[in-house]
């Protein structure tokens, strides 16, 4: 087994299977996400999708792929016996590369990210009565008041939501200077922000769109006290593995110049200083190993901690990359339906290496969605494509249940244009945006989207709905 799947198989099961000779290689499979797969066909008709991570004359060591709509990527190793394999349909190199290297960042994400955190330029940064910490990105400016090991790995995840945006909806517009994320580490400094800019929002983040200025409130302060001792377990070991890195080379001519004082022979010292880095790669890996498992810790527990707080930051992230990078609102007439209801996709994604997978049904809008259409009196379509602003503003708690009708059918609609209807960041798209489309009134302007009346979209987009799961 290669050590490629070693270092896999400590965290996943495997399976054994038995049969006959190999045969011929075969055609490829394509995954969900559209990267090309290695392919095993079995005899007894069964096959296995992903990457062949090493092969020997009795075995094929195979690492399956199991992505699922809006489910996180899946790895399951299999030791496939090679009599029972019909065959095997490989990729050519640079595509085995390409697969290799996203199997890798899934599987070390969270050292991934702990070495992204490191490269983070921070620096501190007093505004609106409050002391910072502040990145300037290529994309975005954040400014947090959380400690700096938090903001780090907010700005990490961050990046990583803006670069989803960019593979979802391409760039169009280049801003005078990118939008600002001021992260609290609390709700107290959050809303007093909000106040003294006179707004009361019920929502933990909202676009400033006058400032440009995504704000977001979070109970991070908390959160880091909880982290700080797996936080502190990660710096022991890492520095445990940075000393025991740095040993090596002393280690080695202190044990050569003992044995040369002995009288040994060449032969022999060498033989000893082999067996000793052979040792010292083994103390390494069970290192490094440890240090992994510490920062996997870290990361699950910052993401349990930080789920809700980032289902907003997606939403409220994608009205800023919307209106500065795609579609701004001085050359563009985005619908307010249409805004929302992409971001509300976008809240419901799944974060992947540096992809925000969105193709599968945000489950609460879809279930509040379904049961509107399903009752007396759903919200007709003409009224959601003529909606403006107001319909979606939460102000008070009574306002909860008519925005959430809004914001579930915006997203229903959204949800069907792009995965059904594949219209999103689309040429019938830039056409819908035009500023002089908003002259031929909501309807007919839908109606030359989707190329068909309103009432037969209508129809099929319910039973469409309705059919989800």
């Amino acid at each position: 087994m290669g050590r490629f799947l070693t270092i896999l198989a400590t965290g996943l099961g495997a399976c054994c299977l038995c049969g006959a000779p190999m045969a011929a290689r075969q055609c490829r499979a394509q995954s969900p996400a559209g990267q090309a797969l290695e392919r095993v066909n079995l005899h007894d008709g069964r096959h296995y999708e992903g990457y062949v991570e090493s092969e020997d004359d009795g075995w094929v060591f195979f690492i399956q792929i199991q992505r699922k709509a809006g489910q996180p990527m899946h790895l399951v190793i299999r030791t496939l016996d090679r009599r029972s394999v019909a065959s095997i349909a490989p990729l050519d190199a640079p595509q085995r590369a390409k697969l290799r290297d996203e199997i890798e960042r899934f599987v070390n994400r969270a050292a991934i990210e702990s070495g992204r955190m490191e490269a983070v330029a921070l620096a501190p940064l007093d505004k609106d009565g409050n002391r910072y910490q502040h990145y300037a990105g290529k994309w975005f400016a954040l400014d947090s008041t959380a400690d700096e090991r938090t903001t780090r790995r907010v700005i990490v995840r961050v990046e990583q939501i803006f670069a989803a945006y960019r593979q979802t909806l391409s760039p169009r517009n280049n801003p005078p200077q990118p939008p600002r994320l001021v992260v609290f580490a609390s709700m107290q400094e959050y809303q007093a922000f909000l106040a003294a800019r006179e707004l009361s929002i019920q929502n933990t983040a909202c676009f400033i769109e006058g400032e440009n200025v995504v704000a977001v409130g979070s109970e991070l302060a908390r959160l880091a006290v909880r982290m700080a001792k797996v936080n502190a377990q990660t710096d022991d070991v890492r520095r445990e593995l940075q000393k025991l890195e740095r040993r090596l080379p002393d280690r080695l001519r202190e044990l050569a110049e003992a044995m040369r004082k002995e009288g040994r022979t060449s032969v022999e010292i060498a033989r000893a200083t082999t067996m000793e880095k052979r040792q010292f790669d083994d103390d390494v890996k069970a290192k490094k190993k440890e240090l992994w498992r510490w920062d996997r810790d870290a990361a699950q527990t910052f993401n349990d901690g930080t789920r809700q707080m980032f289902a907003r930051v997606y939403h409220e992230s994608f009205h800023a990359y919307l209106e500065n990078y795609v579609f701004p609102h001085a050359k563009c007439d985005v619908p307010r339906w249409l805004n929302e209801g992409l971001a509300v996709m976008f809240e419901g994604g799944i974060l992947e290496a540096d992809a925000l997978r969105v193709d599968a049904p945000n489950a609460v809008a879809l279930k509040k969605l379904k049961a509107d259409l399903s009752g007396p009196q759903p919200l007709p379509l003409q009224q959601l494509l003529s909606s403006d602003a107001a319909a979606f503003v939460q102000v008070h708690g009574s306002d909860a249940a008519a925005s959430d009708r809004y914001y579930a059918a915006a997203w229903g609609v959204a949800y069907f244009l792009a995965f059904e209807k594949h219209l999103l960041d689309s040429p019938g798209l830039l056409q819908y945006v035009e500023p002089d489309a908003k002259k031929m009134g909501p309807a007919a302007r839908f109606e030359k989207l989707v190329g068909m009346p309103l009432n037969k979209f209508e129809k099929e987009w319910r039973q469409y709905i309705l059919s989800l799961k």
